[in-house]
This record gives structure tokens, C-alpha cells and sequence, in this order.
């Protein structure tokens, strides 16, 4: 049966879940522009257009226009191509494959496509019930509508303190992927504990995933508009990646409530982060923090609000290379860059999880990227992709896990690495390789193979002295893009760094 077809089958049972979704989007356009600079950028995002990407960048610009927003678009003579002339079908296509799906509860299965809310609740008690002596669930808080928001703690059994990692996505409510990919790395930690790695990574380190900070937004997606973005605050929605205390309502935010930007009545004016800002200041233990977007195949660290380097430069700079590196083994190709090198974006996550938790901070913009074929453009992705995207996350996480565990923990962070689970294990040097067939073999941590060796450049320490690191690019803000492909064994100084940051600055409060 055509999916065409199928999609008239499901309207004529039942067409409001499908044809409503769809209508919403009747004639919008996605489309790229040509905004040379930073000036005509803003020119273009003032237009009340909606930029698909979370931080857009100088360049060609990819948009979701309105029917309403079109005319005054075209008046400004800006350079366009259109990628989709009406993204209702595209919406409508995904809903009716949606529909006729059967929802996987358990292992593989789950990852055939994407779930809704309930049916990542049912998976995440199920995870738990199965794995009772790696798994548990905390519920961080509760949205606007009064949903919970919930974290699965993932950790080997034991007492001795130990460094954590937590993970975040779908603060964004259409970026579904983010939310799979997140699941998808639950999934491996608890199918693949028995290997060797990852037995001693679990018993080193702390791994806490919220697969969904936005519930009520997620939610809406599947119900009313699949690519709505913000919260549900007033039927307007307040973009929670804008509502962050560092930074707040600075340049690559809004004030007004009509915008896809709009950073909220103040910071931490959400329900949402508010309840995660007082859940992370709670735990001393807390070295890193992953916040997983989509889209454009990058990789982020602080600052995106500030044009200048932070102190701790070389090291984020480095370690975002290293996880673009592993993430990029699978054959996408991943970029490191600090963030406000794409646009400025106040009120980010990652800026306040480093700037006032303490914590060194990523953020991960999964696929696809902005030179994909038009057909693979945007939040609606085919879930033919939701594993391979899982495999690029799980091995850039990896990174941060292995810089976040001492050596003695979990081997030789400069070489260590997880084996596939389905081959011989990893060489030396390789990262992370997935569940269903083994890493590029130059995908090692940094893709240089396990070579292990330094950069020898310096990092500068909270007392201003310095020891050595990797370098970073002074030219392009840290971005230490031409520093890739080369492992750096400093693991244990990550660690020690991360935990002096939290203790001096929480010892002076």
C-alpha cells in the first residue's frame, strides 16, 4: 500500500489527528535565504520568519514562511530558494505513517520511530522494571499543563561518590530526534553494560537523562502543530532555551511573545527551567552538561552570548572537537564551534550550566545539516535515521563520559573506547562504535586512531597558573577547528578542573 494511500485510509476513519496537524502548515514555505551578515540576519529573523536553527548564522538561512510573512519576503529582494512550497504534505505524510504504526514498548523494536509522551513514560518504567539495579527515575519538576518532567539515573551499583553527566533534550518540542537520540543512549548503556567499557564507565560516572524537558510542547506536536518550538505558556509559548539566567534577553533573543525566540517575562520564568535550574544547583556531583538539538550537525560550547572566550576555552574548545570528531566516525560531518561564533543566542542552556552551575557544557545539533538534500531538510526526519543518529550521539557523549571519569575508573581515557556489541570489540582508540556494525576506523576519540598525542599548548587555571592541554584557536574564538583528528589524554585535569570550578565558586556563596 502506498503511503498516499494509507493516508486517505486514515482520514476517512478518523481525520482530525492527520488532516488538522497538516492544515496548520497549508502553503508555509521552507526556504533558504542569503543573509550575508550579522546586519542582514537580523533584518531577515525580524520579519517574524521562523529560523530552523536553534542559533542561526550569516549564510543561507533555512526557514519555515508563512503565508502571511511571504509578501513582505519577497518585497525585501532577498536571495531565496525554495526547499518546500507547502510543508502541510510533508507534516501529513509523517502523521499518516504516525498512525498506522504499532508503538514498540521494549529494546530494538522502540527505535523503529519516533513515540509519543505516554509512550516514552511506558518505555522509561519499563527500562527501570528491567534494569532495577542500574536505573532509577527522578521527577525533576512539572510543566505549565502540570506534566512531569522525568530523569532516569543511570549508574552501577555503589556508594563511592562519583562524577556525574547529565543529558538533556526536547527543550525544543519539534525536534524529535533529539528526544530518540537521547532514549537511544539509555537503551545502550543498559543492553551493553556487561561489555568490559562500559561496566567500568557505569561504575566511574553518573549519567542522568531528561529525554524531555518540554512535555507539554512535545505533546502539542503530536496533537496540533508538529513543528511548534516553544512552551505552552498562554497559548503562546516562551522558547525555554532563551529563558536561562546568563545572559538573559540579550542579543539572539526576543521580547515579544510572537516570536519563536521569545526569551519570557524573565529568566527562569518557566516552570521548566526553573525546576531544572534548582535540580542541577543540587548536585554537588555534577561535572557536564549535554543539551541535545537538532538541527545542522554541530557541535556548541560557551559562550553564545558573548563574543569572547571563556576561561576555560582551550578545554571546552578541545573536548568539542573530540566529540565532532566521534560523532562525525559514522560518516556525517560534524563541526565544532563556540556558539556565538554561529549568532548570538542569550539565555541558552549550556551558558548557564557553565556560567553559574559550574559545569562544562556542550551542545549537540544533530542531522540533518544545511547542504542535506531537500528531501532530508528539517524537524520532520525519516525514522530509517533515528538509530544512526543514536549511534553519533552515544559516541560523543562517550567523550564527555570519558573526560568526566578519572583513568583509574575507567582505563586510559586517551585510548580507551567501546567496542561494537555486535563485532570483536574496538581497537585502541575507537569510539564508541554502534550497536549495529562497527565505528570508521579513523573514528577514534579525536579520529586520530589512539595516536595519543598532545597538543601540548596550555590551559589556563582558576588560580592563573596553566598546565598543559589542548590548543585553541585564538583567530576563530576557540573554535580549535583545525585541531582535529588529534587524541588528548588529559581526562583526569578535565575532571579535577570541573570539580575546583563548582567548589570555589559554591564556596564563596
Amino acid at each position: 500500500m502506498s503511503l498516499v494511500s494509507a493516508w486517505s485510509i486514515v482520514l476517512a476513519l478518523d481525520p482530525d489527528p492527520v488532516q488538522a496537524r497538516a492544515e496548520v502548515y497549508r502553503d508555509h514555505r521552507l526556504v533558504e535565504v542569503w543573509a550575508p551578515d550579522g546586519d542582514a540576519l537580523a533584518r531577515l529573523l525580524a520579519l517574524q520568519v521562523d529560523p530552523w536553527q536553534d542559533t542561526p548564522r550569516p549564510g543561507w538561512v533555512p526557514l519555515r514562511v508563512s503565508p502571511q510573512v511571504w509578501p513582505s519576503l519577497l518585497a525585501g529582494a532577498w536571495s531565496l530558494r525554495v526547499l518546500d512550497d507547502d510543508l502541510a504534505e510533508s507534516v501529513a505524510q509523517e502523521g499518516a505513517r504516525l498512525a498506522l504504526r504499532t508503538p514498540g514498548q521494549a529494546g530494538g523494536d522502540f527505535f523503529t520511530d519516533f513515540h509519543t509522551l505516554d509512550e516514552i513514560d511506558a518505555w522509561l518504567d519499563a527500562y527501570v522494571a528491567g534494569n532495577p539495579e542500574l536505573a532509577s527515575i527522578t521527577e525533576v519538576g512539572s510543566s505549565i499543563e502540570g506534566r512531569t518532567i522525568r530523569a532516569l539515573r543511570i549508574a552501577a551499583a555503589g556508594d563511592d561518590p562519583r562524577p556525574g553527566v547529565i543529558v538533556t533534550a526536547g527543550q525544543h518540542a519539534r525536534e524529535w530526534v533529539s528526544v530518540s537520540s537521547a532514549l537511544y543512549v539509555a537503551d545502550q548503556l543498559a543492553t551493553r553494560a556487561a561489555e568490559p567499557e562500559i561496566a567500568a564507565m557505569l561504575a566511574a560516572v553518573t549519567i542522568t537523562i531528561v529525554p524531555v524537558v518540554n512535555p507539554d510542547g512535545y505533546v502539542y506536536t503530536w496533537t496540533d502543530e508538529r513543528l511548534w518550538r516553544k512552551n505552552r505558556r498562554d497559548g503562546i509559548g516562551v522558547d525555554t532555551n532563551r529563558n536561562w539566567g546568563v545572559g538573559w534577553g540579550g542579543e539572539g533573543a526576543s521580547l515579544d511573545p510572537a516570536a519563536e525566540n521569545y526569551a519570557g517575562s524573565a529568566a527562569f520564568s518557566e516552570p521548566e527551567t526553573e525546576a531544572l535550574r534548582e535540580w542541577i544547583e543540587a548536585d554537588d556531583a555534577l561535572v557536564a552538561h549535554v543539551d541535545v538539538h537538532s538541527f545542522g550537525e554541530l557541535v556548541l560550547y560557551p559562550w553564545g552570548h558573548l563574543y569572547e572566550v571563556t576561561d576555560d576555552d582551550a578545554t571546552l574548545s578541545a573536548t568539542a572537537t573530540d566529540i565532532a570528531d566521534a560523532m562525525s566516525a559514522f560518516g556525517e560531518d560534524y563541526t565544532p564551534l563556540q556558539g556565538v561564533n554561529l549568532y548570538p543566542a542569550a539565555g541558552n542552556a549550556i551558558d548557564w550550566t557553565y556560567g553559574a552551575a559550574e559545569l562544562f557544557a556542550y551542545t549537540m545539533e544533530l542531522r540533518p545539516n544545511f547542504n542535506a538534500p531537500e528531501a532530508e531538510q528539517g524537524f520532520v526526519i525519516a525514522p530509517e535515521q533515528i538509530v544512526a543518529v543514536g549511534d553519533e550521539v552515544f559516541a560523543g557523549l562517550w567523550v564527555v563520559l570519558q573526560s568526566a571519569a578519572t583513568p583509574s575508573e575507567a582505563g586510559d581515557t586517551s585510548t580507551g573506547g567501546v567496542g561494537s556489541s555486535t563485532g570483536d570489540g574496538a581497537s585502541s582508540g575507537d569510539v564508541a562504535a554502534s550497536s549495529t556494525g562497527a565505528a570508521d576506523s579513523s573514528g577514534g576519540t579525536g579520529g586520530s586512531g589512539g595516536e595519543g598525542t598532545s597538543t601540548g599548548t596550555t590551559a589556563a587555571l582558576d588560580d592563573g597558573s596553566t598546565t598543559s592541554g589542548a590548543a585553541a584557536d585564538a583567530d576563530t574564538g576557540g573554535c580549535s577547528c583545525d585541531q582535529r583528528g588529534t587524541a588528548r589524554p588529559w581526562a583526569a585535569l578535565w575532571l579535577l578542573l570541573a570539580l575546583r570550578r563548582r567548589r570555589v565558586t559554591r564556596g564563596a556563596r
